[in-house]
């Protein structure tokens, strides 16, 4: 019988937690691939890695044998929980149906949901095609944001690397934003680079909701930090509003809200701890949500195929 369960908000706890979403995520990852795949997909790994004895099951008594099976039970049985807690949250936008001990694929439920996933079990992210998986990510977690704020917010990428259409340093990225926005005006400090700089100071979109009057002034801007890697839970600090003050006379009117978006899914404990640190989260599951809600238009026909051609990237082990 496996051990009682930990319950999920546990904050103690909530390491361990978010490491069984990474379970959840290769097992969702195999049946994307497969089709179909057994939950303990991902827990085979650590099986045979060695680490499920970081687990606290109270098993500390007893043969080898019965703690490594007590270990593998409890890790199961917490890998089905996130997948539960997935199912809750999303309800008919997760594409995957859980049925006994076997997750299967829902083709053509949430493609969004199927990109964040192959994110998150790439290879790579740094070389080759992969670089697209974060930079598609970051003009798409933009209009999510936007969409998520209402019709009355518009959105602009300005991480680097930037389209032309943006600007390809970061003083022509901001000084469109200008243009747009009637606040943000350029005027670095003495001493830096200004249209040299490549940058983008940890802000890689911006978010701003147009006055009802339609003045430019005092308008609510949205600032956006995205991660993608394994590392995202050390980015919370990359966007600083005081670095970002150094460039311009002035900033805008009303201070900037903070945003944190990552494809990754984020379990309640930290998801708490992470909105302290990186500001408005934005996880897969909000994402997700977001994304169904949304028109159309905000993930439109060109970005959905470059989504799969991805996918298909990631899946191929290319």
């Amino acid at each position: 019988m496996a051990a009682k369960m930990k319950t999920p908000n546990d904050y103690r706890r909530r390491h361990e937690a978010q490491r069984f979403v990474e379970n959840a995520d290769y097992a969702e990852f195999c049946a994307l691939r497969d089709g179909n795949a057994e939950l303990d997909s991902g827990v085979y790994g650590e099986r045979v890695a060695g680490t499920l004895n970081d687990l606290d099951v109270n098993a500390h008594e007893g043969k080898n044998w019965q703690r490594n099976d007590l270990e593998y039970d409890t890790a199961v049985g917490r890998t089905r929980e996130e997948v539960e807690r997935r199912m809750r949250i999303l309800g008919d936008v997760y594409p995957f149906r859980l049925q006994k001990e076997t997750l299967f694929h829902a083709s053509g439920v949430s493609i969004v949901y199927e990109f964040f996933l192959s994110i998150c079990n790439a290879t790579t992210l740094a070389s080759g095609s992969h670089v697209r998986l974060p930079r598609l990510f970051e003009r798409i977690a933009a209009r999510l944001v936007a969409a998520y704020f209402g019709q009355h917010a518009t959105s602009i990428h300005t991480g680097a690397p930037r389209s032309q259409d943006t600007g390809s340093s970061f003083m022509q990225a901001m000084q469109n934003v200008a243009a747009q926005t009637g606040e943000w005006a350029w005027g670095p400090d003495d001493g830096l680079p200004g249209e040299q700089h490549q940058g983008d100071e940890g802000c890689d979109f911006i978010v701003w909701l147009t006055a009802s009057d339609r003045r430019k002034i005092g308008q609510l801007f949205v600032l956006g930090q995205c991660a993608c890697g394994n590392d995202w839970q050390s980015k919370y600090g990359d966007l600083d509003l005081k670095k970002l003050q150094k460039w311009f006379n002035p900033l805008s009117v009303v201070d900037p809200v903070r945003s944190f978006a990552t494809p990754h899914h984020v379990t309640d404990p930290v998801l708490r701890e992470a909105s302290r640190q990186g500001g408005l989260f934005f996880d897969r599951a909000r994402l997700t949500m977001t994304a169904h809600g949304a028109d159309g238009d905000v993930v439109d026909g060109e970005m959905k195929e470059s989504m799969a051609n991805l996918i298909d990237l990631v899946l191929s082990g290319r």
